[in-house]
């Protein structure tokens, strides 16, 4: 029993004595639940909605006035239906609705009006959201406002609902769970297999081989490249893997999009090491540098709109989301996939990777000089 209470006293000891971990194992907790108790929301608020207006009539503007005053969606007003289309496909907006030509007329005729509805299924949460967001239009009390009657002649018998909402349902009509998560699984276990691996300098810094390898003739790029690339491919392996499996197992389509997915995914990894170099060279210990990626995956799975919609979170707790190369992958990866997006129209998603890349490899690069100086 002695010997087990000193050897408790030493780990404590141990612990005790780096600072840095105290400041993981005692900041890190308190920042996850704050972080996550503010950004992890179910409800969209200001839900982006293109509108296209084609009878511009008194009552077409009271439709448009419903959706803006009720909060939930965020009206964009366009010129064509074309316009929506290109709008939801390229991710700016998640739903579309036209108010056709001659709505005005129909009322005054006592008819209904069919209103088509175009919701972006890539991301099903989003997507009942819209759906249940529209019924604003069809429920009594609105519809009760859309009168026609003369003051002074009122009609008598009930008369028929003056707005059908037709729903289409784009990019994922039966909004398979699979087809929404199963490509931002692919980002996970990339993360995962590269944060994990590309620790290796601080293992060599544990061990003290880091001098010895500074003494061969190889400068700071060369030695931090040989490190990494390694484990790049290894990931590259498991990409392969996955995409097999998912293409195999659940249908996911990506023979479409192959050579745009690889793209994206090379450029993820990329990023992704060039993240865990930066790490290794923060770090001291590979308990530190532990702490950093646990920090780095669970912050990525919750708020990069793997699982919660990034429209969801507050905005002043956005920035987070758009710090994270997982934001990008996942939403490249879905509109590869999903929509059929082109290389062109995804150069945003690719261009902020590639930013990482450059990024994080100076700092780690600059890290790594000060820790040698």
């Amino acid at each position: 029993m002695g010997s087990l209470k000193a050897m408790m006293r030493k780990e404590f000891l141990h612990v005790s004595r780096d600072p840095t971990l105290i400041g993981f194992v005692i900041g890190l907790p308190l920042l996850l639940i704050i972080l996550f108790g503010y950004a992890l929301r179910l409800r969209v608020d200001h839900l982006p909605v293109a509108v296209l207006d084609a009878d511009r009539t008194f009552f077409s503007v009271t439709i448009t006035d419903k959706l803006e005053k009720n909060g939930q969606f965020l009206v964009r007003k366009v010129e064509s239906e074309d316009d929506i289309q290109r709008l939801l496909k390229s991710g700016e907006v998640r739903v579309g609705l036209i108010i056709p030509k001659g709505f005005t007329e129909n009322l005054g005729n006592q008819k209904t009006t069919e209103f088509p509805f175009y919701v972006d299924g890539s991301m099903p949460t989003l997507a009942q959201a819209a759906l249940y967001g529209a019924r604003l239009l069809t429920e009594d009390d609105f519809l009760s406002t859309l009168q026609m009657d003369d003051p002074d002649n009122p009609s008598g018998p009930p008369r028929k609902a003056a707005i059908r909402i037709s729903e289409h349902i784009l990019f994922n009509p039966e909004m398979r769970d699979a087809d929404f998560f199963l490509p931002g699984t692919i980002g996970i276990v990339l993360m995962i297999v590269v944060l994990t691996l590309s620790l290796g300098l601080v293992r060599e810094k544990e061990q003290a081989t880091i001098e010895q390898l500074m003494v061969t003739p190889i400068t700071r790029l060369p030695l931090i490249a040989g490190k990494m690339i390694p484990y790049g491919i290894i990931a590259l392996g498991d990409w392969v893997l996955v995409c097999l499996l998912a293409r195999l197992l659940f249908g996911v389509p990506i023979e479409h999009a192959f050579f745009q997915v690889l793209l994206l995914s090379v450029l993820f990894i990329a990023a992704l090491l060039a993240l865990g170099a930066l790490m290794s060279t923060m770090s001291s210990t590979q308990l530190q540098a532990t702490f950093m990626g646990i920090f780095v995956i669970v912050t990525s799975v919750l708020m990069s709109g793997f699982v919660f919609p990034i429209e969801a979170i507050p905005s002043w707790l956005r920035p987070v989301a758009w710090a994270l190369p997982m934001t990008y992958f996942i939403d490249g990866i879905r509109a590869f996939l999903l929509k059929d997006a082109t290389i062109a129209s995804q150069w945003f998603n690719l261009g902020m990777l590639m930013m990482f890349i450059v990024v994080l490899t100076s700092l780690s690069l600059l890290g790594f000089r000060k820790q040698l100086a």
